[in-house]
């Protein structure tokens, strides 16, 4: 195909004829039939070079933290017996890891091979598709060019943002104890394992039968480790729920958020949980590194989270430590929170102010104030996150701060 100085030495060889026919120049004729006899060449050249190229990818590294740095090396390889026209090779990039460079090389010898090196930036999270890298073979004039896709792409996974969130929150013992470090008695009959609520897909196996005779109901035994305590992170990824959009929106604060906690606690030795939608079994305590991964694919969809909730309430998910994520409950699911944290040794809530995002203006369908206070009434650990603030500072709050005893108080909830 023509390039742009092919298509300019067109018009000019078509106004070099003309003006020779016009003036009766005999020069300017020869003018363009000399550039026309270029463009052939050109296209001569082009056609009959090599275009038999291979390209190895490699992406150092494929998982990559938030705002961090990696590359993106193509060594493409001329597997052909002629040698290549000059190549200009271009990766195909998101935007939002810094796009895709083009860079002019030389034509490959047979058998020569040449690297091309291109830089990213996570600047946001999700599962990103680097490749395919195009080759665009073209004469030393520019005149002509062809261009292909060489196959090969490859995955690149940007983490969450990770706040560094200072410790000092208390987050309750293990299974044994109960909120805030307070032993919890066992039922009459109950074993030192964790005696739940039977749940439809339990393997009837684990049936404690003295606790189903003393409560009246069901219940089935789910034995953890005293020594390994769990702690679950609840977060909120309602599609109907969340404002904004990019970087900017509120279920990019609530991944933040979540991640955050996620390998705070962590690293403090627990066991964690991530529950973004209904359970169909026990989950199982993964790696900080596991959840992070993902995070960084979760995107608004639809969740019943009531049902979730009240998953969390009959012990699906252990009864250790606590902490939702989630936009600004309605009364119902107010009190359907606060039914569920009575199953968890401590609670915390991080209450992201979805309304807040998208320039939306300040419209609250519920008061997050409000709410905070009847959650820190009923025994939470409550703070409201906005747009732009500090998480850290929020959690420093959480730290700092001395929730009501849950026994007695609760603003009529139940």
């Amino acid at each position: 195909m023509l390039t742009e100085r092919g298509s300019g030495l067109v018009g000019a060889a078509v106004l070099l004829y003309l003006a020779s026919r016009a003036f009766g120049v005999a020069e300017l004729q020869l003018a363009a039939v000399a550039a026309l006899a270029l463009l052939a060449a050109a296209l001569l050249f082009v056609w009959t070079t090599s275009a038999t190229l291979d390209a190895v990818r490699f992406v150092r590294p494929g998982r990559l933290h938030f705002d961090a740095e990696a590359a993106v090396e193509v060594t493409v390889r001329n597997t052909g017996r002629l040698p290549t026209a000059t190549l200009e090779l271009h990766d195909h990039l998101p935007l939002v890891l810094g796009g895709g460079g083009s860079v002019t090389v030389p034509p490959l010898a047979p058998g020569a091979r040449v690297t091309l090196t291109t830089p990213l930036r996570g600047q946001q999270r999700g599962r990103f598709t680097v490749g395919p890298l195009r080759v665009r073979l073209r004469d030393p004039f520019g005149l002509i060019a062809r261009s292909r896709d060489l196959p090969g792409t490859a995955e690149v996974i940007v983490y969450p943002p990770v706040w560094a969130l200072p410790a000092g929150l208390p987050l309750g013992g293990a299974n044994s104890t109960g909120g805030e470090g307070t032993p919890r008695p066992l039922a009459s009959g109950e074993d030192r394992s964790t005696v739940r609520e039977y749940v439809q897909g339990d393997d009837l196996r684990a049936v404690h039968w003295a606790s189903t005779a003393h409560r009246g109901k069901l219940m089935v035994r789910q034995a953890e480790a005293p020594q390994d305590p769990r702690a679950c992170v609840l977060v909120d990824v309602r599609a109907d729920r969340h404002h904004g959009h990019g970087p900017g929106a509120s279920i990019e604060a609530a991944v933040a958020a979540a991640a955050s906690v996620t390998f705070h606690l962590a690293d403090r030795g627990r066991g964690v949980v991530v529950i973004d939608g209904p359970l169909t079994s026990a989950p199982r305590a993964r790696s900080a590194e596991a959840w992070l991964e993902h995070l960084a694919v979760v995107e608004p969809r639809p969740v019943d989270l009531p049902a979730v909730l009240q998953q969390l309430g009959q012990g699906l998910a252990g009864d250790g430590a606590l902490v939702a994520v989630l936009t600004v409950p309605d009364p119902v699911e107010l009190q359907l929170l606060v039914r569920t944290g009575r199953a968890f040794t401590s609670r915390v809530a991080l209450l992201i102010d979805a309304e807040r995002y998208g320039g939306r203006g300040a419209r609250q369908v519920v008061d997050p104030v409000a709410t905070a206070d009847r959650l820190r009434a009923a025994g939470w650990r409550v703070t409201v996150v906005g747009p732009g603030d500090r998480l850290d500072l929020h959690w420093r709050e959480l730290v700092v701060a001395r929730p009501a005893m849950s026994g007695t108080a609760g603003g009529g909830l139940r």
